[in-house]
């Protein structure tokens, strides 16, 4: 007599298949994992939406007028709201900057700085980051 099994052959489990967990990387391809563990940590960090560009500097430079017609002469005006598109190009270049200080020449060291952007390494020295 043969026995009445279930339809599930032997080895296989009868637990459903769990889903990985996926994490929202804004489209970043890290570099290396300390960078990655350097986007966790931001993005467990509230982001303030913010305008670009900032209205209130416009108005205080005293061009206001300038951008708000050039602006809406390209149909860009909404670029004065507030917006949260810029979080991957804040969470790559925030995650992946480094600032190693040139020690070995005292008098005139060549301080350099690396960052990721568009998933695209930029490495420039401080005086023109600062630019």
């Amino acid at each position: 007599m043969a026995s009445k099994r279930s339809g599930r052959e032997y080895g296989n489990s009868s637990r459903p298949a769990t889903k990985k967990k996926f994490i929202w990387n804004h489209g970043i391809e890290f570099k290396d994992a300390e960078q990655r563990n350097r986007y966790k940590a931001l993005i467990s960090k509230p982001m303030t939406a913010c305008r670009y560009p900032d209205v209130t500097t416009v108005e205080n430079l005293g061009i206001s007028d300038s951008v708000f017609k050039l602006l809406n002469r390209l149909g860009l005006v909404d670029l004065l709201r507030p917006m949260r598109g810029f979080q991957n190009f804040t969470y790559e270049c925030l995650s992946s900057i480094s600032f190693p200080k040139d020690t070995s020449r005292l008098e005139n060291p060549d301080h350099r700085i690396s960052f990721r952007l568009l998933n695209i390494d930029y490495e420039m020295s401080l005086e023109n980051f600062c630019n």
